[in-house]
């Protein structure tokens, strides 16, 4: 995985997902739009983009 990674590549690699640092330093991920809101958080974009991916086995898997 390439740790030099921007936010932009997110919304590239996961259509409909938008990415940001926070003031917390911390890295916020959330899908345009959905209802209920979908949020995920990681320490880094590396680790920001395991948590969507997870959030989507979850997902597929059927355990939201």
């Amino acid at each position: 995985m390439d740790e030099n990674l921007d936010a932009s590549e997110i919304g590239r690699d996961f259509p409909g997902w938008e990415a940001w640092q926070g003031i917390n330093r911390l890295w916020h991920a959330r899908i345009r739009g959905a209802v209920p809101p979908v949020m995920v958080h990681g320490e880094d974009l590396v680790d920001l983009r395991d948590q969507i991916v997870g959030y989507q086995y979850r997902l597929q898997a059927g355990q939201h």
